[in-house]
């Protein structure tokens, strides 16, 4: 098969994949810090805005650089989890976890656009940096898993996957990794609590660990 013929076998398989369900027409982004996590350093402390997860004055996206994100490597069958303990119980956290393999060929510390959607894929082919313009290949973000925090929060989206453990600012998240390699996540706030200010940036506790089943 030739290169060009394989180029577009490649971008039909993808189209039945679902990965075009999410595109955007800006160029890629840097969010302002992610945090690798290991085996070794489970622990980080986020900095994110109240609303940066899902914001109904921006149609309900979330906030590339009003929230926070991580990575962590995984083996397939392996148990991810996430929890995080927001410092002020007013803040809900809201997460979304993606896998990033070897079709996403642009470097691992881009996304896609300024927003982002909580439960689909976040793709774009041919993505450039949006300051130089400098091509970086193609950001295939497959969607795996997303929540929030539902304990105290006024808004009930199932959708979105509202979970209850009883603790209003904390939110655990667990999923089986379906292959092995990279995986990339978002925390941010959904609907805070009446006189949390949205302006400011609040901490939230994340812990990851990794684990046989």
């Amino acid at each position: 098969m030739k290169a060009k013929s394989k180029q577009v076998a490649r971008f039909i398989s993808l189209v039945a994949a679902g990965l075009l369900v999410a595109t955007a027409s800006q160029a890629a982004t840097i969010p302002s810090s992610t945090f690798d996590f290991t085996p070794e350093v489970t622990d980080d402390v986020f900095s994110v805005r109240s609303k940066g997860w899902r914001d109904p004055a921006f149609g309900d996206m979330g906030w590339t650089h009003s929230s926070d994100w991580g990575t962590v490597n995984a083996k397939r069958g392996e148990l991810v989890t996430i929890k995080m303990v927001a410092a002020d119980a007013g803040i809900h956290p809201g997460i979304t976890v993606w896998f990033r393999g070897a079709d996403d060929t642009a470097p691992d510390n881009y996304v896609v656009d300024h927003f982002y959607p909580q439960n689909a894929n976040f793709t774009k082919f041919g993505a450039t940096n949006e300051t130089t313009g400098e091509a970086l290949g193609n950001i295939i973000m497959r969607h795996i898993a997303h929540a929030y925090d539902r304990d105290g929060n006024t808004k009930r989206v199932t959708i979105m996957h509202p979970k209850t453990d009883g603790v209003a600012g904390q939110l655990e998240l667990t999923f089986k990794a379906p292959r092995t390699g990279h995986y990339m996540f978002v925390v941010g706030g959904f609907n805070p609590d009446a006189g949390v200010d949205s302006s400011l940036k609040y901490n939230v506790n994340v812990n990851v660990t990794v684990t046989a089943p």
